[in-house]
């Protein structure tokens, strides 16, 4: 059997690298990592053959692609996995860094797929159900929506990462203090204010894939159990995987209208009736990651074949019930809401099963 190419995870300061780096030297995978921070987690893991240390690139991200390069070509790196933020750089840079290969989405595709609103319309052209959205730009269509929306409502930024840039409103006072506040810190023209949507609150799952040329090559989904806010709002620390048929025939829908390639996650939440609705989708690995490899689908091996040229393992199966719990998490949430006076949320993050 020939020698599996040498590959680079990158932001591997995460948990989500991580998952990555030890998916892939398991496999035999030579495996280099690279992040801003000495103190990377995945640096310190047996798993890991080298580490680069790379400028930061959130505030130098030319340097980010140079030094990326140097550390590939040094390193003998032939396929790349960018561990997470940094992977949209990568993509709009690709050709200043030295050959190697990807599994990334077309830069176009990659764009709608991010903008909050743009997704919306070509996945539910082809049966997949969004929320009920609102677009507003100026003060008085603002005003207008807020006397007509259902509260509690959402305000979300057209590109967000998570929760962030998502609020929550009861009131019309609060919807049109929200839409004020995110335009006027994201400094939004109008044809990018916020968006204004229903709020779904039934289930909550999650559902992370991989890609090749439009075509599913594995998902996983699983339910969301906990999160580190109140209401199952934000980061998620507890989740369980799950057989949900009617999330992966709508996320297949959705993906190949996007012409997908590569790695991505998705966020549904069910309405009063039932019916999982898309409420996010991101490019790149998801935080909980290790909720599928954990079941048994492999996403880290699956990316990487795609990337490498390689035929993908498309038999892995997942398994339904198996638990995953991010501890630290949990912890932070027990933190903030203690400092916050909301004792009965602090208590559920001590609790092991919701």
């Amino acid at each position: 059997m020939p020698a599996l190419p040498p590959a680079m995870v990158t932001y591997g300061w995460c948990r989500s690298a991580y998952t990555v780096v030890r998916a892939l030297a398991r496999r035999g995978v030579e495996v280099h990592v690279a992040d801003s921070s000495r103190f990377a987690m995945s640096r310190f893991s047996r798993y890991c053959k080298s580490f680069t240390r790379l400028p930061d690139f959130y505030r130098e991200p030319q340097h980010y692609i140079e030094a990326l390069g140097e550390a590939m070509t040094r390193r003998g790196v032939e396929v790349l996995l960018p561990g997470f933020e940094d992977i949209e750089l990568v993509m709009r840079h690709r050709d200043r860094l030295p050959p190697v290969r990807m599994a990334l989405p077309a830069t176009s595709d990659w764009a709608v797929a991010e903008d909050k609103l743009d997704y919306l319309a070509p996945v539910e052209k082809v049966g997949c159900p969004v929320p009920q959205t609102w677009v507003v730009r100026d003060e008085a269509e603002v005003a207008a929506v807020a006397r007509t929306v259902d509260y509690p409502a959402l305000v979300k930024v057209r590109i967000g990462n998570g929760a962030r840039g998502v609020e929550i409103v009861d009131g019309p006072n609060a919807l049109k203090r929200t839409v004020e506040q995110l335009v006027d810190t994201f400094d939004l023209p109008p044809n990018r204010w916020p968006i204004i949507q229903r709020q779904l609150r039934g289930r909550k799952f999650k559902l992370d894939g991989v890609f090749s040329e439009g075509e599913p090559v594995g998902m996983a989904p699983f339910e969301i159990l906990r999160c580190k806010g109140a209401g199952k709002f934000g980061t998620s620390t507890y989740r369980r995987s799950v057989e949900q048929p009617t999330v992966v025939a709508y996320a297949t829908a959705a993906l190949k209208a996007l012409n997908w390639h590569g790695m991505f996650n998705t966020d549904w939440i069910c309405d009063d009736a039932g019916v999982p609705h898309l409420i996010d989708i991101n490019g790149r690995l998801s935080g909980a990651i290790a909720v599928p490899y954990e079941a048994g689908i492999d996403l880290p091996w699956l990316w990487y074949q795609v990337s490498a040229g390689l035929p993908p393992d498309t038999e892995m199966q997942s398994q339904a019930g198996v638990h995953v719990r991010w501890l630290l998490g949990d912890g932070i949430a027990l933190v903030e809401h203690l400092l916050t006076g909301q004792a009965r949320h602090a208590l559920g993050a001590l609790r092991p099963v919701p």
